[in-house]
């Protein structure tokens, strides 16, 4: 049994879950304080990627797309995206803001983060370039 909008019940039902567990998550946030922050953050990024990285990024994907073979740009997004969420989560840290207050907290350093982060990009963009290779040899071949 089918969805109205076409996907299977299992589909809505872990979209409801990840709903469930995002409205939770807000919450333990808000309980923390500082809620006008956190309010005017998640309006930010609502308009940022509303307004300027969703047109960006679709406007890119349709032109790396047109005249090239199908399938080839998921292994350049996949990455890509990957990278960028881990650029998003860490860049306070790869550009050390708030390093004085870890170190002396905590002793230690935010050194190298930065060089991690460009390190695990490459990684993931090797792998992905190898595996496109390995696919797109054993499609030509057969």
């Amino acid at each position: 049994m089918k969805a109205r909008y076409g996907a299977s019940p299992l589909h809505v039902l872990a979209h409801l879950a990840a709903l469930a567990f995002a409205a939770w998550a807000l919450l333990q946030a808000l309980e923390l304080g500082g809620w006008q922050r956190i309010a005017l953050w998640l309006a930010g990024a609502v308009v940022l990627h509303d307004a300027v990285l969703w047109p960006a990024y679709t406007t890119l994907d349709r032109l790396a797309r047109r005249g090239r073979p199908a399938g080839w740009a998921n292994y350049v997004r996949v990455p890509a995206g990957i990278s960028a969420v881990l650029l998003l989560a860490f860049f306070p840290v790869i550009c050390g803001k708030g390093d004085a207050t870890y170190a002396r907290v905590s002793g230690r350093s935010w050194d190298g983060y930065a060089g991690r982060w460009l390190l695990v990009s490459s990684v993931l963009f090797a792998v992905a370039g190898a595996l496109y290779l390995v696919r797109s040899r054993s499609g030509s071949s057969s």
